[in-house]
């Protein structure tokens, strides 16, 4: 399986590099974009759409270039993301005079629709149509988290949905468009599992204090947990966020603010939240009308991947 993959991510970033060499006549421009698709360690979208594709009895040997299609879409949204965050300075991208990483940006987002206009598949028109919509579900939710005005859990669940979700309804819902299926349990599970994706990534934020979005005060689930103010540690918490104040004075060791985020519930709390997703996903997963040796090989492949993009948007 692990030689499959290998042979499948070779298989992505060729059509990826093809693109950008055949479309891009720059070539200042070219070599950047490429650099940008050289960073990439992993291809997860791009192993969802195959893998759906596979799963749904697909054989079509043009799912290798509708992955990179997808990849080259997330990657562009990943750039994107950090601009709009200001944050992962240490992305290349983060690293150049931001109107040009703008601009490379908005060249890989319009290559991911060339790429997919160049399918010839007879069901070239319920991809492309399927690719712009969670497209856009995608952008809108981050509107609403760049505007930061997210005041309950329920509104918070439903940025993740449209942010995370999307995309990973996009990989998902693409791949299994093109092996001529189309089942709605595709979508309603991938929006869970982005949803429990987004959910371990804030409380793996929870310990990266130098981007935490509680520090800069930016809405998340776990920052609307603690100012519900439940007990002395999440206040404690809370206070020493908006107080900016010294980490070693307040805290002493990161054993001791471990220990203040596990009194203060937060961490159960996002724990619980990111097991509700994941075990709706698996329900709906498993009653697709497929093979259940299928279910299993999509089962693994969702909860490895259960990563929305390079930095979780």
């Amino acid at each position: 399986m692990i030689v499959i993959e290998v042979v499948e991510m070779q298989s992505m970033k060729s059509y990826m590099i093809q693109a950008i060499t055949l479309q891009i006549k720059n070539s200042e421009l070219q070599k950047l974009v490429l650099s940008f698709v050289n960073e990439k360690p992993k291809l997860n979208f791009g192993q969802l759409t195959i893998a759906h594709h596979k799963a749904f009895g697909g054989k079509d040997l043009e799912i290798f270039q509708l992955a990179a299609a997808i990849e080259l879409l997330i990657l562009s949204f990943d750039i994107f993301d950090d601009l709009e965050d200001l944050d992962n300075m240490q992305e290349p991208w983060m690293q150049i005079d931001s109107s040009i990483a703008l601009n490379a940006a908005t060249t890989i987002y319009t290559l991911s629709q060339q790429t997919v206009l160049a399918l010839s598949s007879p069901f070239k028109h319920q991809i492309q149509t399927a690719f712009l919509q969670y497209s856009i579900q995608a952008m809108e939710g981050q509107h609403d988290d760049l505007k930061n005005s997210m005041s309950t859990e329920e509104e918070c669940l439903d940025v993740m949905k449209r942010k995370s979700g999307s995309l990973m309804a996009l990989a998902s819902v693409c791949g299994m468009l093109l092996a001529n299926v189309n089942y709605p349990e595709v979508e309603a599970y991938s929006y869970q599992f982005g949803i429990a994706a987004q959910t371990d990534n804030d409380f793996r934020d929870l310990f990266n204090l130098q981007k935490s979005d509680v520090s800069t005060q930016k809405k998340s689930l776990a920052l609307l947990y603690l100012q519900k103010g439940y007990n002395a540690p999440a206040l404690e918490i809370l206070t020493f966020f908006e107080s900016g104040g010294d980490f070693n004075e307040e805290f002493g060791s990161m054993e001791i603010y471990k220990q203040k985020l596990l009194d203060s519930g937060v961490t159960k709390y996002l724990n619980v939240l990111k097991q509700i997703a994941i075990n709706k996903a698996k329900r709906l997963l498993e009653g697709l009308p497929i093979e259940s040796h299928q279910i299993e090989y999509l089962k693994s492949q969702l909860i490895v991947n259960n990563k929305p993009t390079n930095k979780e948007r």
